[in-house]
């Protein structure tokens, strides 16, 4: 009787610390699955957004800001080094265009029982087209071409003058203002101007920030605003004729 005793105490000692191991790996990795789920339906919903005011919207110059402030703000800080790796914003895949791509990549800082791996690193992307009304009905693209990398870059032009596209940090581009759509985003950064006084407009309007100095927003008429940048795809802008910045060579 003794003997048995001993035999079930000996077995609860080896199996029991097992038995807790396992349960509480489980309940972490159901943690790791419910984080990434959750940094995933932000993505989708900001992508969304996205896409439905593309059709006002030149390029979204917050999408990226808002994107990482809403996962980050949404996950309790269980996220680490997030970043939005790759945005291609209303650019051609195949047949079709107008498509809006977007990576994250960041770690999961949630670290399993046995502590023999540290934060795990995950990648997520959506791809969706932007609504926009441009009819692209074909032949559905197969998986092979929807997760075949394609190279795409976005330079800047200026509408109004010149013949040349420009990289974002180019000496050209940073003095002008760049068009965004008026909403939340840009109040919230930005005050009204005071000699042509925008703030009147209504959302959805179009505006002009300077990136690189002050803290206003104006009118397209407005006497500050002689010359303004749009961003536009590498394609299209040499499809329309535009040549490299002799400066910055268009990167």
């Amino acid at each position: 009787m003794g003997s048995r005793r001993g035999s079930f105490t000996l077995e609860a000692a080896i199996f029991l610390p097992i038995f807790i191991l396992s349960v509480l790996t489980l309940a972490h990795l159901i943690k790791l699955i419910a984080v990434q789920e959750n940094a995933f339906h932000a993505l989708a919903d900001e992508t969304g957004r996205a896409a439905a005011e593309a059709v006002l919207t030149p390029y979204p110059a917050f999408f990226k800001g808002d994107v990482q402030k809403r996962i980050e703000a949404e996950n309790g800080g269980e996220l680490e080094n997030l970043r939005v790796a790759r945005f291609d914003y209303r650019y051609g895949l195949g047949e079709y265009t107008e498509q809006i791509r977007v990576t994250i990549d960041y770690d999961i800082g949630v670290k399993l029982p046995a502590a023999l791996i540290g934060a795990i690193p995950v990648s997520d992307t959506i791809l969706c087209r932007a609504f926009v009304g441009a009819n692209n009905a074909d032949t559905p693209l197969s998986n092979a071409a929807l997760e075949e990398e394609k190279s795409s870059r976005t330079v800047w032009i200026f509408p109004r003058a010149g013949t040349k596209y420009h990289g974002e940090t180019c000496g050209y581009v940073a003095v002008y203002p760049q068009e965004q759509l008026l909403g939340a985003g840009v109040r919230g950064r930005y005050t009204p101007c005071k000699l042509c006084d925008p703030g009147s407009l209504s959302a959805g309007s179009l505006v002009y920030c300077f990136q690189s100095a002050g803290k206003a927003f104006h009118r397209g008429d407005c006497g500050l605003v002689d010359r303004y940048v749009i961003p536009i795809e590498l394609e299209e802008a040499e499809a329309r004729g535009y040549t490299p910045c002799a400066k910055c060579g268009g990167y």
